[in-house]
Parts: structure tokens; C-alpha cells; sequence
């Protein structure tokens, strides 16, 4: 009876029998075997009244030799030239089909190289990886495993929600470490001006696709359509990163702590991919929007200070205010007139020299 196993029961499979010690063949009550990293041959005119599993082994069915049950390759080699009624399954390593060989049932792979010559016959289907990460492998003799799959598709989820918010957190902590000032100046922009900067991300989201994809008709401009894509996406990951950085800012300021621009770009960033993650596998139809508006807000930040080389809003060196006018200077009062040296001194500036009235 064949079951399907997810991709992590057959995993768990391959590692219980690595871990075995290596032997060359073993024999179940109902009459299947086993080959654990050893050899196994059936010689021409034996019959094996059961199925076959070989993990990390190699096996070889001469021509005239009869498999009544299923074959099932973890790894390793497996060379037919005989009969098999069931039908074979390898997840990796090598299958041959010399040009005697007769499989009655389906032949299915999955990272696994299939040689087959001329002449051999597959009476099933011929199947090349598996539906949704899983195969259909048969199980030896009434053994039946318990379906796994809602145990362990939630998990993956899980573990995958919190691989992707650390690999962002650790991104966040490289790249304030080595542009420091460039995500400062990001962040400034995204506090200063978070209107303006949502605007233009929001801008370019909807304008940028249309640009690439009149680019791509001329066909001459693909590796600038490429470049452009690639960086659109660094600039909307700086962004997210510099949003990161300000969110972890705050959060040491809220909790009078002093902590390092790297440290508190990755706690904030954590945090961050965190909630926005979370919203929007938990918050149905409309989750994606909190990602999304956090991702333009930041590419609108890296744009406007051109990926944090200029301040923005633009800094007035002189010091003034940029949205008053400004303030005409003073002129200094007039010095008095000099005295003409070829007339010399006026007799009415002397002491006594002015009447009295």
C-alpha cells in the first residue's frame, strides 16, 4: 500500500538509517529488504518475494531475476535488468534500466538520474519529482506511518517566519556597519518628511514597472531593465533597514539604553520584519498593505536623499530656516568725514571756536 510522506518524514527516514551502522543486507518478517550502505545482488533466475529499500547502498538485479514488490532508492545506485511487478521510486542517486529490464508498475525520481536503454519497459507511468515537495513511496510490508503533514506544514511556516525576520535582522546589523552615516540619513528623512517619502515610493512602485516593461520591448535594453530591477530592490531593502535602525533608535531611548548603531539596527529591524510578517499572514485579503507601506516609505527615503548621500529636506549652510525669507542685513552706521589734510583742521570743531548764541 503506498502512502505519501512529506518531504521532512522522508528526510527523518534517510537520517534513522544513516545512522545505522553500515551492513550489506537485513531481512523483515514479511520478506523485504534492507540494504543499509552495503551491496545486494539478485542473480539471474532468484525471485524476491517482497519489496526492496536501499539507503546509501547499492543494488543490482541481474537479467532473469523477479522482484514481486516495490524497489524504493534513498541514495545510492540501483541497476535493473530484471523484473520488477511493483514500481520504483529513488529520491537521488543513480538508476539504470539495462534493455532487459521489465518494471510492471511506475518508475518515479526525484533528484535522481535515470539512465535507460533501449528496450526497457516501464508498463506505469515515468514520474520526475514529486506533487507539493512529496513522493508517492511505498511502505515495506503493512507498515503504516501516520500523515504528518498538518504537524508539520505549520512548523516549516513558523520556521520559516523566523528565518526570514533574523536573516533581515542580520542584514540590518552589516549594513549599518558599514554605512553608517548613508542609513542615518535615510532614517532622518523617513521621521522628517514620512508624507513626502510614502509619496514617492508609493511614485515610483506604480511608474517604475511601466518604464521597465516599455524598456523590454526594445529588447536592446534588457540588461538595463535587469540592472534596474536589481536596483529597485536594494533600494527598497536600505530602505526597510533604515526604517529598522529608527524603530530600534526609539526603542533604546524608550528604555534609557545606550546601545550600539548596529545593535539597534538589528533589534529594530527584528522587530519590525516581525510585526509586518505577522500582520500580514494573520490579517486576510488586506495584510499585505503594512509590508508594503513600510517598503515604499523607505524606497521614497533612499530615493529623495539618493541612497543617503544628501540630507533631505536639503540643508541651508547659512543656517536659516527654509521655509522663511530672508532677513535683509543691516547696513552699519556711516563713519564720520575725514578731515581734508591740505585745509587742516575746521576751526569750528576746536574748543572755543563755535559762538556761543
Amino acid at each position: 500500500m503506498k502512502r505519501t510522506w512529506n518531504f521532512w518524514t522522508v528526510v527523518l527516514v534517510l537520517l534513522l538509517a544513516l545512522a545505522l551502522p553500515g551492513s550489506a543486507l537485513a531481512q523483515g518478517q514479511s520478506g523485504d529488504k534492507f540494504v543499509f550502505g552495503g551491496a545486494y545482488t539478485l542473480a539471474e533466475g532468484e525471485t524476491l518475494d517482497g519489496g526492496l529499500y536501499i539507503f546509501g547502498g547499492m543494488a543490482t538485479l541481474q537479467a532473469g531475476s523477479h522482484v514481486t514488490g516495490e524497489i524504493v532508492l534513498f541514495g545510492g545506485t540501483l541497476s535493473i535488468a530484471g523484473e520488477v511487478d511493483g514500481s520504483v521510486t529513488a529520491l537521488g542517486g543513480l538508476v539504470t534500466l539495462e534493455e532487459t529490464a521489465v518494471i510492471q508498475g511506475d518508475l518515479s525520481s526525484a533528484a535522481t538520474h535515470v539512465q535507460r536503454a533501449e528496450g526497457a519497459i516501464v508498463e506505469g507511468k515515468v514520474i520526475t519529482g514529486g506533487e507539493n515537495g512529496a513522493l508517492d513511496v511505498p511502505l515495506p510490508g503493512n507498515l503504516d506511518l501516520p500523515d504528518l503533514s498538518g504537524i508539520f506544514n505549520p512548523i516549516w511556516a513558523v520556521l520559516w517566519y523566523l528565518f526570514r525576520s533574523f536573516l533581515w535582522a542580520a542584514l540590518a546589523v552589516l549594513v549599518v556597519l558599514f554605512l553608517p552615516r548613508h542609513t542615518g540619513t535615510v532614517s532622518g528623512a523617513i521621521t522628517s518628511q514620512p508624507l513626502i517619502c510614502g509619496g514617492v515610493g508609493l511614485l515610483t512602485v506604480v511608474v517604475a514597472p511601466v518604464a521597465l516593461l516599455i524598456m523590454t520591448v526594445t529588447i536592446i535594453l534588457i540588461p538595463a531593465v535587469l540592472l534596474g530591477l536589481l536596483l529597485l530592490l536594494l533600494a527598497w531593502a536600505f530602505g526597510v533597514i533604515a526604517l529598522g535602525a529608527e524603530v530600534g533608535r526609539r526603542l533604546a531611548l524608550g528604555l534609557k539604553q545606550e546601545w550600539a548603531p548596529a545593535v539597534a539596527a538589528g533589534v529594530g529591524t527584528l522587530l519590525l520584519s516581525l510585526v509586518l510578517e505577522g500582520v500580514s499572514a494573520l490579517v486576510p485579503c488586506i495584510g499585505w498593505l503594512a509590508p508594503a507601506l513600510a517598503g515604499m516609505l523607505g524606497l521614497g527615503a533612499v530615493l529623495l536623499t539618493v541612497s543617503g548621500t544628501r540630507p533631505y529636506p536639503p540643508v541651508d549652510p547659512l543656517g536659516s530656516h527654509p521655509g522663511l525669507a530672508p532677513v535683509p542685513a543691516v547696513p552699519p552706521p556711516a563713519a564720520p568725514p575725514s578731515p581734508d589734510p591740505f585745509l587742516g583742521p575746521d576751526p569750528l570743531d576746536e574748543p572755543g571756536g563755535r559762538p556761543q548764541s
